[in-house]
């Protein structure tokens, strides 16, 4: 069976939850990405969408203003790089999310998405679903 580490993407970008909206949205920017993870102290604390900056974020006020904590999503389903792919695919198809924080020991090693499942292994994920 193969395992999420295969198609999980290791080269992240993360936010400390002290940063403020417009730190992480430069940050989303440069990356060209639309989800950070968020840490603090060193371990996962949550994830950053840019849905969460327009929706949650603008509404509190100037992105000055606002920290990462007061909109991060908190609540997080996770998987293990050990984790079987299939498996992967299921909890975020039960979950219904687009992408997958991959954490070990309480440290990120990556995100796995929709679209890296998608592009690598649809055909397998298919045969053991």
């Amino acid at each position: 069976m193969t395992a999420v580490k295969e198609y999980m993407n290791t080269n992240l970008m993360t936010c400390e939850a002290s940063d403020n909206l417009s730190e992480v949205a430069k940050c989303m920017r440069e990356e060209d990405v639309g989800f950070v993870p968020i840490v603090e102290n060193g371990k996962y604390a949550g994830v950053v969408t840019d849905r969460d900056i327009v929706v949650k974020g603008l509404a509190k006020g100037s992105p000055d203003n606002v920290k990462v904590s007061d909109i991060m999503t908190e609540k997080i389903i996770t998987g293990s790089s050990d984790m079987e792919i299939a498996e992967a695919a299921r909890l975020m198809q039960n979950h219904q999310i687009r992408r997958l924080l991959v954490v070990d020991q309480d440290t990120i090693s990556g995100v796995v998405s929709v679209g890296d499942i998608g592009k690598q292994g649809s055909d397998e994920i298919a045969e053991t679903s």
